[in-house]
């Protein structure tokens, strides 16, 4: 606590209605939309005529008005329902009055609503106090959006507690900028890491493969078959090995690329035998091209690897066959689009559709790491290649999933120059 003093204020002129300025502080004095630490914010609200009959005041003018969608509910009833609602809060939920007057707000908590934030507003309203959160909810088609919430108790004079009052603000676009924020800081660390990492193998795996080719000349003249099978197993696997680092580099954005205008229609033709055969007899290969597609500069090659990888993770997805489709088109954004981190301009994309398993949010949110797998043996590093070669060619990938019903894995670049 502040050690401020808390008194009470008049804060409507007949002393109809007065509050408690909260006494707490947030850490760091950062501001958010549920408070801070230097803004007078209430704890609680005293009004001399409760009810909610008579709407012919300004103020309730007022909160039909604002844009800031607010709830009033009436705990001296069963299940604390909710007894008032502003054109706002239906317009932020997308709930008719009709569903939602009588019924506890519990109807906007669904399957990812973290159950210690609303542990933490329950604990509020059975101690009578004010509770400032930030939750998951969902809008009334399932549709999930984040929620800066307070809520706090009104009182009557006698000190009754009759209402408890809401405010709200959709915060989804600020919390999901925070994400890729501190997942790209994330992936930055990781990839530094990695490319150390990657340089000091790869030294360590010439020294070995340049050993092996002296002993194999020494070896030459002995006509020992057994040792001369033991020398191509060790050469063989330092080769794995290094292709492994050359994974490791593209992930780090530190390999070299040679990019040249390349059409990716024309790419997965060339390539689609190719395609159709890692993906094994069970599995049917569709091609959905887009027509007069224009081109982009790319490193063919890498773009050629990290294809084969998504569709080798679409392959392992769909143990019992189905159906994958590779994809392209064009992208055209007139005002850009600071989530996707993308500019303003024309884009090529080219998106892998498969049938599988699909991905929860949490594997889907790590899918890119280097080293995550669900796969048991695999390495982790397809899509964490994929993603390095996407982000070196100035594009960037994005991954949709659905548990049950597959994933989507697209590759977004930008149109060449000219």
């Amino acid at each position: 606590m502040s050690g401020r003093e808390e008194k009470t204020l008049d804060i409507r002129g007949g002393g109809q209605s007065v509050g408690i300025p909260a006494a707490g502080e947030l850490d760091n004095h950062s501001f958010t939309p549920t408070g801070a630490s230097d803004r007078r914010h209430w704890q609680a609200g005293y009004i001399s005529r409760p009810g909610l009959d008579d709407r012919s005041s300004v103020f309730f003018a007022a909160v039909e008005m604002t844009r800031m969608p607010m709830v009033v509910t009436d705990p001296r009833l069963p299940d604390n329902p909710i007894v008032f609602v502003n054109g706002a809060f239906l317009d932020l939920t997308q709930y008719a009055e009709e569903q939602v007057i009588g019924r506890n707000c519990r109807i906007l908590q669904g399957p990812e609503t973290d159950p210690e934030t609303i542990a933490e507003v329950r604990a509020g309203i059975s101690e009578k106090r004010a509770v400032a959160v930030e939750i998951l909810n969902y809008k009334a088609d399932g549709t999930p959006f984040w929620n800066a919430l307070f809520l706090g108790p009104i009182f009557d004079k006698d000190n009754n507690l009759v209402n408890f009052f809401a405010s709200q603000m959709d915060i989804t676009r600020r919390r999901v900028s925070e994400q890729a924020f501190r997942q790209a800081q994330k992936m930055e660390s990781i990839g530094q890491l990695t490319a150390g990492l990657a340089h000091d193998f790869n030294n360590l795996l010439q020294v070995v493969t340049g050993n092996l080719e002296l002993a194999k000349r020494k070896t030459a003249a002995y006509g020992d078959a057994l040792l001369d099978t033991l020398i191509d197993n060790a050469k063989r696997a330092a080769e794995r090995g290094g292709r492994l680092t050359q994974q490791l580099l593209t992930f780090a954005r530190k390999q070299q690329l040679t990019p040249r205008n390349v059409s990716l229609n024309q790419l997965v033709l060339e390539f689609s035998d190719m395609l159709a055969s890692t993906l094994g007899k069970h599995i049917d290969l569709r091609l959905d091209l887009k027509p007069g597609l224009p081109s982009c500069m790319l490193d063919a090659e890498h773009l050629e690897m990290a294809l084969l990888n998504i569709l080798i993770n679409a392959r392992d997805a769909m143990p019992h066959g189905g159906r994958a489709t590779v994809a392209t088109s064009i992208l055209n954004l007139a005002t850009g689009a600071p989530e996707r981190h993308l500019s303003p301009g024309r884009y090529v994309t080219l998106c892998v559709h498969d049938e599988g398993v699909g991905m929860d949010a949490d594997t889907m949110r790590r899918a890119a790491e280097p080293f995550f797998t669900t796969k048991g043996p695999g390495t982790g590093l397809g899509l964490a290649m994929v993603h390095g070669f996407v982000q070196q060619s100035n594009g960037r990938l994005e991954i949709e999933s659905v548990v049950g019903k597959g994933s989507i894995i697209k590759m977004i670049f930008p149109l060449s120059a000219g």
